[in-house]
Order: C-alpha cells, then structure tokens, then sequence
C-alpha cells in the first residue's frame, strides 16, 4: 500500500499542476476498482455506438457501473463506491423539493403576462392549449406503457415468450411514434411551448422557474425508458471519448524507488485527502524497485446534470438536511461534491529485486498485494535488461470469485506475517518481450489491512438478446476503510494462514495454439479456478504458448484469453500427481481485452447551496 499510495500522490500532483479550478478535490481509491473498456464502452450515449449489438447489451449493462461512477464522496479523505448516495437520487430529491422564493412576490407579473394563446377572456384554457395537454397525456401513456412493459422481460423463459415479448415492444414503440405526430400536428406543441417560452421571458422569477424547470424536464426525459433513449441519466460522456479503445490521452510513467520513497513521505507529510488510517500503515515493500505504468486523466460529463438553477437567488431549500456548505465533505449535507474526472492507471509492471526467485512468487500458500491490487503469481523477465516484474490480475471473473473470496479470509492476520525470502531453488520464469499488452484488474481492497473492503458491482453475463433496464440496484453499505492501531505489514507477499498441502500436486503443462494454423499463442491469460477447492492460479503462456503450473488434485474450470481470440471456457481434473499435458486450440475473433485502474477520483467541491 506504501508504494500504491506514492504512485496515487505522483498523479494528484500531476493534476493539480495543470488544473486551475479551486473547487477540484482529489481524493484517493483505497479499495480496487477496476473497469473492462466494453462496460465503460457501454456508458456512452447511444449515438456514439455505431454497433447496434452494443447498443442492446448497454441498456442492461451500463446501470451498475453508472451508479459507481456517480457515487457521490461522503468523506474528506477518499472515494468509493457508494450507491446508497448516488448523484441520481440525490438531483431528482432537489428538483422536486425545492421551492421559489418569494413566489407570492412574482405572482402579479406571472398573471399579467398571459397570453390569449392560452387563456381566453374568462382566464380558461384555450381550445389549443387543452388540445395541447390532451395529446401530452397521450403521448405521456404511450411512454409508460413502455417502461411497464420492459419491465417484463425478467420474467421470461422460452424463446416464444421473448419473441412475443420483442414483437409487443415494436408495436407500443409505433404506437409513442405516432402519439408524438398527433401531439404535433393536432395538439399544436409548437404552438404552445413557443408561447410558454416567451411568457417565461417575463420576469426573474419566471426565468428561474425556466431555468428549473428546464433542469428537471432534462432530468425526466433522461429518466424515460424505452428503446431508443436507453435511460439516459446512465450516459457518461468521456473526455477524451475515445481512451478505451487506443492511446488518446494516455502517458507513460516509470517511478524508481527512491521517487516512490519520496512520494510516499510527502503523503504522510500533506495528510491532503488521504485517510490517516492508511498513512499510519508502516510498509515493507523492499522487493520492490520500480513501478512503470500508464495514466489517464479522463473527465465525466453528464448531459442531465446542471447545476446553475440552484446558484440562483431564488432558489430556496427548505429541507431538514442541507445540501452543501461550500466546504465539508461528509453525510451532514446531500450534495457536498460530485464526481468529476478519473484517475486511471493501466500497463502495470511491478519491478521486483533480482534476487526474487519464481519460486517465491509462485507460492500457492500465499497472495501478492501491490496495495489493493492482487498480483499473478508468476514471475516475468524482460528480455532486453532482464529485469523481473509482476503483473495484476486482470479476469473480473476471477477476482469476484468465491474461491479468491475464501483466499482472502484466510490470508494471515497482519500482525502475525513474517517475511521470509530465504533463497528457494529458482524455477524457470517466463521471459517476455520488451512490449507488454495492456492489463489492468478488478474487485476487493486490500486484504485484511482495510477492514475487508469488496468490490460491490455485480458480474453481469452478456445477454444474447435486447433486455431492458433492471431496476434500481439494492442499497448496499458504504464503503469506508476501517484500520485499527500501528501495523506494520513486513511486505507484499501475504501468508495464507490455512496453508495447501502441495504434496499431493501434479505439474500441469498447459499449450495454447491457434485452431486454424497451428501457431503457439503468447501472452494468453490462463485463468484457473477450483471447482471442488478454492484455489485459483492466475498464469500466462510464453513465446511457444506454453507454461507449467504445479496444481493439487482436484477439479477446475479454465478460462482462457488474449487479443483477437475467442474467450475459451473448459473444465479439467487433476486425479493424481503423475505429470499432465493439457492442449487448447483458440478460435480466432476480433476482439480486445483492455481493463483500467481506478486509482482516484477527482471530485468537485459543490458551492455553497443555496447561495445565501
């Protein structure tokens, strides 16, 4: 955590030197959060997906991760996940509580400024303006349908029963199309809204009530499901839009010890949004001699969000809880500050002392930490300077599993660990290229240190047909990182305190090739996971396609991929301890794995609200 941290101040100072808002708040990610580029992919508005198969998995992918990203901070010193305060809830409570101040004041002129186009002599309605609301409602039932509808799909088990369900959704879908014609045409909306838009013009209350007004009709028709719109409040806009799929916006860094020292003690020194607890935390991270990885700085803009009408005289709150104070961070206010641009990391090298050896790192009674992060236990070298490196984790799959989630339990309690680096016989490490593919990972905090921290965000399997939006996600607790008393942590190889007995382990060769032309596939990530045990083994294939692992008796499932291959799902047992060749054939496909750290989060403070 020691040099997580370093690498974590490295960044905010990076920001802070370009950023001149006053308002910016950097606050550090303490537990692991990590985003794959489809479902970051999947938050962008529709109309910049040109695949209409990414535009279906959207509608019910993009919900979880946009309550991450819109989790707003309760506290000073870090962020997290938090869906019990999310952005969304909090800016529809306002728009609908908040109220005009002085309202009695502004009626006359709010009267005085009808128009005949609405009220006739007597002050009733105008035929146009009845029309007007007439075909609203209709058009307004026709969109609830919808939504009523979608909310179906869950329920549905046979094919038939989706194909009637896809066929119904066509039909009400026409129907909303031709409700807006006739609101159009024989409602006379333009008409209207061109009237009501220059009755607003009026006076400053009426401005105001515009400029509210606007915000929560924006908010709404964001907020409407159907299949066009997806629910929009999920949609992020990305600045640059484009980071996950190439090297937009993306700069390379490599920090040597002696940097990370320094970092780190300017953290300990500045206590700037960082929580005392992981400052008071005293490291061993000695193996370590260097940290190379990629950064991004990428901004989240939100089309329904706008803040503006709450900055105005006349917006008055009257509300128990306030909603901000212009300088606290924590649960006393509703919206204190929000969430602005994200501190990304990815291409994670962590470079280790010559004298480790493959077999310290491949050690089943152990995890490898590299702050909240889990390393695969496997040892790489560089070709051009032999330096040896780890890498993170990068299969969500493997990281929300129940077997790392027992491993996790079991890892020894801190204050116990004792770092033994006794020199083992060396095994062969696996020897890579100077090139490394880009990987980063998902899920949990950092062992026991924080108190057991986890990734809150379910796995959600790709759906092969359109499925409407799922409803709001269970409130889940915040996450708060909780650490008790001095602790001394000897270094980033953690004990498991219920050890496997290897003994009973066979070495299991595995060969990946191409299924077309017989080429050995490199870099293909071999995740391992007990199905009847909780071991998991987190491995990459060599130059040849090949890689040995020792795995005790027992039965796993593997999954297996790399860039511009087909995901590969298979089951395989370990009977005895007689050596065992296992040979995988991938299909090729056009697809990229790319995930990215979520190493802080850049928030901007709320001004005071309301203004006076």
């Amino acid at each position: 955590m020691k040099y997580f941290v370093a690498v974590y101040q490295k960044l905010r100072n990076i920001y802070m030197s370009q950023s001149s808002m006053e308002n910016d708040l950097p606050m550090i990610c303490p537990s692991l959060r990590v985003y794959e580029n489809e479902e970051l992919e999947l938050l962008k508005p529709q109309s910049l997906l040109n695949d209409d198969q990414k535009k279906a998995l959207s509608i019910i992918k993009k919900q979880n991760v946009a309550y991450e990203l819109n989790s707003v901070p309760i506290s000073p010193n870090f962020w997290d996940l938090n869906p019990n305060n999310a952005l969304f809830d909090i800016y529809r409570d306002i728009l609908e509580k908040n109220s005009l101040k002085s309202l009695e004041e502004n009626l006359d002129k709010v009267v005085a400024s009808q128009s005949t186009v609405l009220f006739d002599a007597k002050g009733a309605d105008t035929k146009e303006l009845k029309a007007y609301k007439k075909y609203q409602i209709a058009h307004d039932n026709t969109v609830n349908n919808i939504a009523t509808h979608l909310e179906l799909f869950d329920a549905l088990d046979t094919d038939d029963e989706k194909n009637n369900w896809n066929d119904r959704l066509i039909t009400l879908n026409n129907l909303k199309a031709l409700a807006f014609s006739e609101w159009k045409v024989k409602g006379n909306k333009d008409i209207i809204e061109k009237e009501l838009a220059r009755i607003n013009k009026n006076s400053d209350a009426d401005l105001y009530l515009a400029m509210a007004q606007n915000a929560k009709n924006t908010f709404e028709a964001a907020e409407k499901t159907d299949v066009i719109s997806n629910s929009s409040i999920h949609d992020i806009n990305f600045i640059p839009y484009d980071f996950m799929e190439n090297e937009s916006g993306w700069n390379n860094m490599r920090m040597e010890k002696s940097e990370l020292e320094s970092l780190h003690t300017e953290a300990k020194g500045s206590n700037e949004n960082l929580p005392a607890e992981i400052l008071s935390i005293d490291y061993d991270e000695s193996v370590i001699l260097a940290v190379e990885f990629d950064y991004s700085f990428v901004h989240l803009k939100r089309n329904w969000f706008n803040k503006n009408f709450m900055l105005s005289q006349l917006f008055e709150w009257n509300e128990p809880k306030k909603i901000s104070d212009g300088q606290t961070i924590s649960t006393d206010f509703k919206l204190p500050a929000i969430t602005k641009t994200m501190m990304l990391v990815k291409n994670l090298k962590i470079i280790l002392d010559p004298s480790i050896t493959n077999d310290t790192v491949n050690n089943p009674n152990q995890l490898i930490y590299f702050g909240p992060l889990i390393m695969k236990q496997q040892l790489f070298v560089n070709k051009t300077n032999n330096q040896k490196f780890l890498k993170a984790v990068t299969n969500v799959r493997t990281i929300k599993s129940d077997q790392l989630n027992s491993l996790t339990k079991k890892t020894a309690p801190i204050e116990s660990i004792k770092a033994d680096f006794a020199e083992k016989p060396a095994a062969q490490p696996t020897v890579e290229t100077p090139k490394a593919n880009p990987v980063v990972f998902n899920h949990k905090m950092n062992m026991n240190v924080m108190g057991g921290i986890r990734n809150l965000r379910p796995v959600m399997p790709t759906p092969y047909v359109a499925t409407p939006v799922r409803p709001q996600p269970t409130p889940i607790k915040p996450v708060t990182p909780v650490v008790t008393g001095p602790i001394k942590i000897p270094g980033i190889f953690v004990p498991i305190r219920v050890p496997v007995q290897t003994p009973t382990a066979a070495n299991v060769q595995f060969k990946v090739f191409d299924k077309i032309n017989n080429d050995p596939v490199y870099k293909c990530s071999i995740s391992i996971k007990g199905t009847n045990n909780s071991r998991i083994f987190e491995i990459e294939t060599n130059e040849i396609g090949m890689i040995s692992q020792m795995v005790p008796v027992g039965e796993y499932s593997i999954e297996l991929r790399v860039d511009d291959y087909a995901v590969l799902n298979q089951n395989f047992s370990v009977v005895n301890t007689n050596p065992l060749n296992l040979e995988y054939k991938l299909q090729r496909e056009e697809v990229k794995f790319k995930s990215f750290f979520l190493i802080g989060m850049i928030c901007e403070r709320m001004p005071k609200i309301p203004v006076n």
